[in-house]
């Protein structure tokens, strides 16, 4: 099941599937880890609403309009939730 990171909630990891941006917006993220495959923890949000968000131990602050393109899922203890998980 595919989401956008707004709808996550804080310190809920999740696994990024794909950066809905256009190659030259998405670098500067890539650059800073945020890559598909990563784990991503919205940690809290900066007093104007923008989501803080932990990406392999470092913190990096998005805009709200950034994290709405960034799709991804759910993680299960074991891991990436399933399929039969999410229904």
């Amino acid at each position: 099941m595919e989401l956008r990171l707004p709808s996550i909630p804080l310190n809920q990891t999740v696994e990024l599937i794909h950066i809905d941006l256009p190659a030259e917006q998405a670098e500067p993220l890539m650059e800073r880890g945020v890559l598909p495959g990563c784990r991503i923890c919205p940690v809290r949000s900066s007093p104007s609403g923008d989501p803080i968000i932990s990406v392999d131990g470092a913190l990096l602050a998005l805009r709200r309009e950034t994290a709405a393109c960034l799709c991804v899922r759910l993680l299960s203890a074991s891991g990436v939730t399933s399929l039969q998980d999410a229904s």
